[in-house]
């Protein structure tokens, strides 16, 4: 029987029988309260903690205290709602969280996911115009959606339009492969493209190109982090599907699935530890290399 890949089991951009892909991660917080230990888990979410964390530094700056008029965030591209129920759920009640995507499916999906862990939020639908009135927004976060966005450009403006003037922007791109991961560009360079979600990733750019791209939609780049540099050794799993599909490159594809098999038996602290670096190499490693993804943290000029 052949082996599954890990992200699977994780539900990361699951396909269904249309060939669609399904944003289908669960929420890092499930209980009523979220309290400090909980929050410590989020050093296995890495992305999240410095997104998330860039939004409770502006929550605090700004000093919300009035329910009549809280904190605004969007999330753009929310999938079934985790991000969305992770955020009201560690922001609490002083903040307002709105979840827009453009696929039907999973909005439907995400409503039932907030009556399910108890949170009250919005989940709209959208197309190419975001519903809402200019300078609406204290932060836009948004995570794995541009890289599947045909206009770039038309998009940005839109999360410059809806937020307000000084609003955050907490954003996860894919791009291109940068120029220290040398691993991926060699077997890229060889007919093999180790990205998992290659086939679904239509607008993915280098580092420079993302700074260019942000900074003419009108937000400044504070920070810009990049993930993950020692995939191979890391995340075997995200480069299972493409080495097994593959007859070339025997000794790595040998290698790969030997990772793979072990990440798998010794799951659930194997994918802890692996997650535990690459968080540790987030904010030390990832302000210098240029590997394939950028956590970014901007802000409307």
């Amino acid at each position: 029987m052949e082996d599954k890949p890990l992200q699977e089991e994780k539900s990361w951009g699951v396909k269904i029988d249309d060939g669609t892909e399904i944003w289908d991660a669960s929420p890092v917080f499930t209980g009523e309260f979220v309290t400090w230990k909980e929050k410590l888990k989020l050093v296995f979410y890495p992305k999240k903690f410095v997104l998330y964390r860039a939004i409770a530094q502006d929550i605090k700056r700004k000093n919300i205290g009035d329910l009549r008029d809280p904190y605004r965030i969007l999330d753009v591209g929310c999938g079934t709602g985790a991000s969305v129920v992770d955020m009201k759920k560690l922001f609490g009640r002083h903040v307002e969280v709105v979840g827009a995507d453009v696929m039907r499916l999973q909005n439907d999906l995400a409503r039932e996911n907030l009556k399910k862990y108890g949170v009250h939020a919005d989940i709209v639908d959208y197309d190419t115009t975001l519903p809402f009135e200019d300078n609406t927004f204290d932060a836009v976060y948004t995570s794995d959606v541009l890289g599947h966005v045909p206009d770039v450009d038309a998009w940005l403006a839109e999360l410059n339009r809806v937020s307000v003037p000084r609003g955050l922007l907490a954003m996860f791109s894919e791009s291109t492969l940068g120029k220290h991961a040398w691993l991926r560009k060699y077997l890229l360079k060889r007919g093999l493209n180790t990205d998992p979600h290659a086939e679904f990733h239509i607008s993915l750019f280098s580092k420079d190109e993302l700074k260019e791209k942000i900074t003419d939609a009108g937000f400044y780049i504070s920070i810009m982090l990049s993930t993950v540099w020692l995939k191979f050794l890391v995340h075997p799993d995200e480069l299972y599907p493409a080495f097994q599909s593959s007859k070339k490159f025997f000794m790595l594809r040998t290698l790969n699935k030997w990772l793979y098999l072990l990440k798998k038996k010794l799951h659930p602290y194997s994918t802890a530890v692996a997650e535990l670096y690459s968080f540790v190499e987030l904010l030390t490693l990832g302000r210098i290399v240029e590997s394939q993804g950028y956590v970014i943290v901007a802000r409307k000029q």
